[in-house]
């Protein structure tokens, strides 16, 4: 009897890598919605909880290019640097090196922390389980419908805690306001292409077909996409 295909090198990695990810934003979903039930609205301490752990797991994300470039998954490095870098900008440009309350104990901050981890968590999930072939229709739904709302939720979480950020990037030198200001009038274009690029792959894989076949697309395209 001819034994069944194992899982190659690649597919366990990036099974790995997701499951990782996974974890890391659940995580930082999990603390996130547990301080808010504590504390309420005072978020004087929201950063110490949270915010190292949303620096290295978004940092992480940098595979993701990587994964790009070495043709371990379809979609370009374009897109995926795209998405990584205006985070990157944010966990290292803002929140990294500004201790103020303006910028860690932000309402800003909420929007965009709860933002990034609801969408990494089913995304990251999705993926994984594809790449194992679990087929899960409400992840895949999930998956090409929360964008509607997250996507600008996240943005405008992002783009206020730059804007709070400009205070201190100036008395830092007048070049770091500057360089800020031009990130956030790069904004509208970049969300822009990734928000018509959601809608495109939603009407792609929820478009036609039944639930079946739907899912079947999806997972079986998993293996080697990142969207």
């Amino acid at each position: 009897m001819a034994k069944s295909k194992g899982m190659g090198a690649v597919e366990a990695y990036l099974v790995a890598y997701n499951a990782a990810s996974f974890a890391g934003w659940a995580y930082v979903l999990s603390q996130t919605v547990m301080y808010l039930s504590e504390h309420g609205t005072d978020l004087t301490g929201l950063f110490d909880r949270i915010g190292y752990a949303v620096i290295y797991v978004q940092t992480g994300a940098l595979l993701e290019v990587a994964h790009s470039l070495l043709g371990l998954v379809r979609s370009g490095a374009l897109t995926a640097l795209l998405q990584v870098y205006s985070r990157l900008l944010l966990v290292w440009g803002t929140l990294y090196p500004f201790d103020s309350p303006e910028i860690r104990a932000s309402p800003a901050l909420v929007l965009m922390v709860l933002a990034w981890s609801i969408t990494e968590c089913v995304r990251y999930s999705h993926y994984a389980l594809g790449i194992l072939n679990i087929e899960v229709y409400a992840l895949l739904y999930l998956r090409y419908t929360l964008f509607y709302v997250l996507y600008p939720a996240g943005v405008t979480g992002e783009l206020l805690e730059i804007w709070a950020a400009l205070p201190q990037a100036a008395a830092v030198h007048p070049a770091l306001k500057a360089f800020l200001l031009l990130n956030m009038s790069g904004y509208p274009p970049v969300l822009y292409k990734l928000y018509t690029h959601m809608i495109y792959q939603r009407r792609k894989v929820l478009g036609g077909g039944t639930t079946k076949a739907k899912v079947a697309v999806d997972t079986g395209s998993a293996k080697k996409k990142r969207l």
